[in-house]
C-alpha cells in the first residue's frame, strides 16, 4: 500500500502523538549530521598532515559542500514527487559509503572522495528534514522545531569534538569516521517508517531541469575554485570566468527570482542564510588550524573550542524561539542583529589570531558571540523562508536554501583554503593565509549585513506579520 499524505497537525505543540515520530526522526538525523561535522572540523589538521594534503585542506569541505548542491537538489525534488522516506534511505547510503572512503583513504585524493560521498548523502538528508518541517508542522511551531534541531546539536557539541580529539590522539583519525557508520543503521530503523507516511502535497518539475541546473552550478563553483586555487595566474581567466558564468546559469535556474540582487523578500533572506552560514563556517574551517598550528593548543582543546560555537548555536537558536511568540512580525528584526552579532564574533578572531596572551579567551569568547549570532538568524532566516512556500513545493523552497548555504559555504572554505595555499608558496607561513581567510569571512559577513537589512524593507499586512511576497 503507498504511504498517504499526512495533513499539518493542528497542535502547537511538537511531541504530540501524531508529530511525534516525525520530531524524533528529524532530531536523530540532525544529530547524526552533526556529529559527522563537528569530529571531522577537530580532526582536519591530522589527517591533512598525515596524508600530506594540507594544500588541499579547502577542498576537504568545499569538496563535501559543493557535492551537497547536487544532493540537495535531488532530494528536493524527490521529496516533491513522493514519500519522504526515499530520499532519507538515499542519504543515509551515500553518507555511509563515504564515511567508510574516507576512513580508508591512503591519500588525500582518495579522502577528498569519500567526503564527495558523504556530501551528496548529507545533502539529501538536509533538504528532507527541512521539507518534512515544511509539509508537517504549521507556521506556528516551525519557529520551535527549527530551534529543536539546532538544540539537536548540544549532545554532538558536548560529545563529538572531544571524543574526535580522544580517538584521534588515542588510535587513528580514521576510526573517527568508521565510528558514525553504526549509528546511520541506528536513525535508519528507528525514522524510515515516520518519513515514509510523509507524501508531497503537489506535483514537482521533472527531475531533469533543477538537476541539470545544480550540475552547472557544481561545475561552475568547481572550476572557478581550481582556478582561485591554481599557481598560475593565467589559470584564473581559463576556469575561474567561465565557471563564474556557470554559477549565474545554475543559480538563475534554482534560486528564487532576485536572490543575486538582494531582492527583498524571498531572495534576500535565502541569499542573507547563504552568507550568514559561509561566513560562520568559513572561520570554524579554519579555527582548528589556527589553534593547533599558530597557538599550539591540542586537538582535544580545539575540540572544547568548537564545541563552544555549536552550544552558543543551539542557545541563540532558543532564544529567537522564544522571542518568536507573539512577535513573528519581528523576524526580519531578529535576523538581522543576529548576523550583526555573528561578525563582531568573527572579528574577535581576527584579534586572537595575532594575541600574544590569552589568545585562547579571545577566541573562546568571539565564537560564543558568534555562535548566539547565528543561532538567533540562522534559524528565523529559515523560518522566514518556509512562510514562502507555495504548497506542493516545499522540497523545492528546501532545496534552495540549502543550495544557498552550500554554494556559499563552498566559497567560503575554497576561497579560504586557496588563499592558505598562496601563503604556503609564498613562503609567508601559515598565519597569515589564516589571516587572509578570515579577511574574506569578514566580508561575506559584510554581505550578509546586507542581506539582513534588505529582508526588512517590506510592507506590512493588515495582521501585522510581514508581507513576505512581495
Amino acid at each position: 500500500m503507498p504511504p498517504t499524505s499526512v495533513a499539518p497537525p493542528t497542535s502547537q505543540r511538537v511531541f504530540e502523538p501524531e508529530t511525534r515520530p516525525l520530531t524524533i526522526g528529524i532530531l536523530l538525523g540532525i544529530t547524526l549530521v552533526a556529529f559527522e561535522a563537528l569530529a571531522v572540523v577537530t580532526v582536519a589538521p591530522l589527517f591533512a598532515a598525515d596524508l600530506d594534503g594540507l594544500a588541499l585542506y579547502g577542498w576537504v569541505f568545499s569538496g563535501f559542500l559543493l557535492a551537497s548542491l547536487l544532493g540537495s537538489v535531488l532530494g528536493g525534488q524527490m521529496a516533491d514527487t513522493g514519500s519522504m522516506a526515499r530520499p532519507l534511505l538515499v542519504g543515509l547510503v551515500f553518507f555511509g559509503v563515504g564515511l567508510v572512503v574516507s576512513g580508508a583513504a591512503v591519500s588525500m585524493t582518495v579522502l577528498l572522495a569519500g567526503r564527495v560521498l558523504q556530501g551528496l548523502g548529507g545533502g539529501v538528508l538536509a533538504t528532507v528534514m527541512y521539507a518534512v518541517i515544511n509539509r508537517a508542522y504549521p507556521d506556528g511551531v516551525r519557529a520551535r522545531i527549527m530551534a529543536l534541531t539546532s538544540s539537536a546539536w548540544i549532545v554532538p557539541a558536548l560529545l563529538g569534538p572531544t571524543l574526535a580529539g580522544i580517538i584521534a590522539e588515542a588510535s587513528h583519525w580514521r576510526y573517527v569516521f568508521w565510528s558514525i557508520v553504526p549509528l546511520l543503521v541506528v536513525v535508519g530503523a528507528l525514522t524510515l517508517g515516520a518519513f515514509g507516511k510523509i507524501t508531497s502535497a503537489g506535483t514537482a518539475q521533472a527531475v531533469s531541469g533543477p538537476i541539470g541546473a545544480a550540475l552547472l552550478l557544481t561545475l561552475g563553483a568547481g572550476l572557478s575554485l581550481v582556478g582561485i586555487g591554481a599557481e598560475r595566474p593565467w589559470l584564473v581567466a581559463v576556469l575561474a570566468v567561465p565557471g563564474a558564468v556557470l554559477i549565474v546559469l545554475g543559480l538563475r535556474a534554482l534560486m528564487p527570482e532576485g536572490t543575486l540582487r538582494l531582492r527583498r523578500g524571498l531572495p534576500a533572506v535565502v541569499a542573507g542564510r547563504g552568507l550568514l552560514s559561509s561566513a560562520f563556517i568559513g572561520v570554524e574551517a579554519f579555527m582548528a588550524l589556527m589553534l593547533t598550528t599558530v597557538h599550539g593548543y591540542s586537538i582535544t582543546v580545539t575540540g572544547f573550542v568548537i564545541a563552544t560555537g555549536a552550544l552558543s548555536w543551539a542557545f541563540g537558536a532558543w532564544l529567537q524561539a522564544r522571542l518568536d511568540v507573539g512577535r513573528a512580525h519581528q523576524r526580519p528584526q531578529r535576523m538581522f542583529l543576529g548576523i550583526c552579532l555573528m561578525t563582531i564574533g568573527i572579528a574577535l578572531q581576527l584579534v586572537a589570531l595575532f594575541a600574544t596572551s590569552v589568545p585562547l579567551v579571545i577566541v573562546v569568547v568571539g565564537w560564543v558571540l558568534a555562535g548566539t549570532g547565528i543561532g538567533a538568524s540562522h534559524a528565523t532566516a529559515s523560518v522566514l523562508a518556509f512562510a514562502l512556500a507555495p504548497e506542493g513545493e516545499e522540497g523545492r523552497v528546501a532545496a534552495a536554501v540549502q543550495v544557498s548555504d552550500q554554494l556559499l559555504q563552498a566559497t567560503s572554505t575554497g576561497v579560504g583554503g586557496a588563499l592558505l595555499a598562496l601563503a604556503t608558496r609564498q613562503g609567508w607561513g601559515a598565519r597569515t593565509g589564516i589571516l587572509l581567510a578570515l579577511v574574506f569571512v569578514l566580508m561575506l559577513a559584510a554581505l550578509a549585513m546586507v542581506a539582513g537589512w534588505r529582508a526588512q524593507l517590506r510592507a506590512e499586512v493588515p495582521d501585522g506579520s510581514p508581507n513576505l511576497r512581495q
